[in-house]
C-alpha cells in the first residue's frame, strides 16, 4: 500500500491549549491523558498536531518524544496517546470507516518520515489498524509497523447509586467469589472510604510499596507523580480516595483521572503492613459508589497486562477490553 500522492490531508503542529482540549473532549477517542492539564504536569518533550483535510480538522496526534525529538517514546503515565479522531457520526458507517482509514494511512506515512522510531498506545475505541498494518505493503525494504495487543478492564458502575444491597449490583454478581468475599469482609470490619487530598501520604505508601518489591525509589518519578496529582486535583480532573480500618488507620489509597466519558484508575497504593485489613479491595469498590454519585457511568481500570495486577482488576467483574500499542523501528 502506497500513500495517496493526491491526498488533501496535512499535519500542522499546534499548541496544547483550550482549542486542543475542546477537540479532545468532543472526540470519542479523546481522554484526559492528552489534555493540556495532564501533559503540562509532566516533565516531557511533547508535540501535538492537527490533521487537516483541506481546511477541516479531522484528527489530532499527540507525540511524546525523546529528549532529542527524534523518537516517539510515550510515557508510563500517559496510558493512551497517538491518534484522536474527530467525531464522524454525521457520516454513515461505510463513510466513517473509509475516512478513518484514509486518515490513518496518511498519518502512518507522515510520522514515519518525521521520526526514527515510533511507539503509540491507541485508545481501545480505535480498532481498525489497517493503515498501520498495510504500511509499505508492497515495499519489502520499507519499514513496517508492529502491533502489540494490550488489555484493560472496563467496569460499569451505573447502578451503584441506585442499589441498596450488594446482590442488586450487576458488577458484584459478575465479580469472582474471592472478590465478593473481600467486599463482604471489608463491610463487616467497618472499613470506610472517603475522598482525600493527602498527596504526601499517597507518596509515602508508594515508596513503601516499591521497597517491599525491592525496587529502587526514583525521586524524579515521585516528584512528577506528586506534581501530576496536585495539578489534576486542582483542575478537578482527578479525584483521590483513601480507605481506613475501624481504628482510623489508612490502609489503601486510589487516584482516578476523570473526563466527560469515564474515570480511569491511574494510581493505587497500600500499606504493606495492612494487607489483611481488606482496604485494597474497599478503596476500589467503595469509590465506585462515590464516582457513580458524581454521574460517572464507567471506570477504566487502566491495564491488566501483568498476571497479578490483571487477576486483581478482572476479579471485580469488569469487561476485558483490548487496545493496541503500535511500534515502528529502524530496519
Amino acid at each position: 500500500m502506497e500513500p495517496n500522492n493526491n491526498s488533501n490531508y496535512r499535519l500542522k503542529e499546534v499548541p496544547i491549549d483550550s482549542k486542543w482540549d475542546k477537540f479532545v473532549e468532543l472526540s470519542s477517542n479523546g481522554t484526559s491523558f492528552v489534555s493540556s492539564c495532564f501533559l503540562k504536569s509532566l516533565d516531557i518533550n511533547v508535540k501535538a498536531y492537527f490533521c487537516y483535510k483541506s481546511d477541516e480538522i479531522m484528527a489530532a496526534i499527540i507525540c511524546i518524544l525523546s529528549a532529542d525529538g527524534k523518537e516517539i517514546i510515550g510515557h508510563d503515565f500517559v496510558i493512551y496517546d497517538g491518534l484522536i479522531y474527530k467525531d464522524l457520526s454525521y457520516l454513515n458507517l461505510a463513510q466513517q470507516i473509509s475516512e478513518r482509514f484514509k486518515i490513518l494511512e496518511f498519518v502512518s506515512y507522515s510520522i514515519e518520515e518525521m521520526f526514527q522510531k515510533v511507539t503509540l498506545r491507541l485508545h481501545p475505541s480505535i480498532k481498525d489498524m489497517r493503515g498501520f498494518l498495510w504500511h509499505n505493503y508492497h515495499n519489502v525494504e520499507g519499514r513496517k509497523y508492529i502491533p502489540n495487543i494490550l488489555y484493560t478492564a472496563y467496569v460499569n458502575i451505573l447502578d451503584f447509586n441506585k442499589s441498596s444491597v450488594l446482590e442488586d449490583i450487576e458488577l458484584y454478581k459478575s465479580a469472582s467469589v474471592a472478590r465478593r468475599q473481600e467486599i463482604r469482609y471489608a463491610i463487616k470490619k467497618s472499613v470506610s472510604t472517603s475522598r482525600s487530598d493527602d498527596i504526601e501520604s499517597f507518596l509515602d505508601y508508594y515508596r513503601k510499596t516499591l521497597e517491599r518489591q525491592d525496587i529502587a525509589t526514583d525521586d524524579s518519578r515521585l516528584n512528577e507523580m506528586s506534581n501530576l496529582i496536585k495539578n489534576l486535583l486542582d483542575n478537578k480532573s482527578g479525584i483521590m480516595f483513601s480507605s481506613e480500618n475501624k481504628d482510623g488507620k489508612v490502609g489503601s489509597m486510589a487516584f482516578y483521572l476523570i473526563d466527560n466519558k469515564r474515570a480511569y484508575y491511574l494510581f493505587g497504593v497500600s500499606d504493606p503492613d495492612m494487607r489483611k485489613e481488606h482496604t485494597g479491595t474497599a478503596v476500589l469498590w467503595d469509590s465506585f459508589y462515590k464516582l457513580s454519585e458524581l454521574g460517572i457511568k464507567e471506570v477504566d481500570l487502566e491495564g491488566v497486562n501483568s498476571p497479578n495486577r490483571g487477576w486483581f482488576k478482572l476479579s471485580f467483574g469488569g469487561q476485558l477490553i483490548p487496545y493496541y500499542q503500535i511500534s515502528l523501528n529502524n530496519n
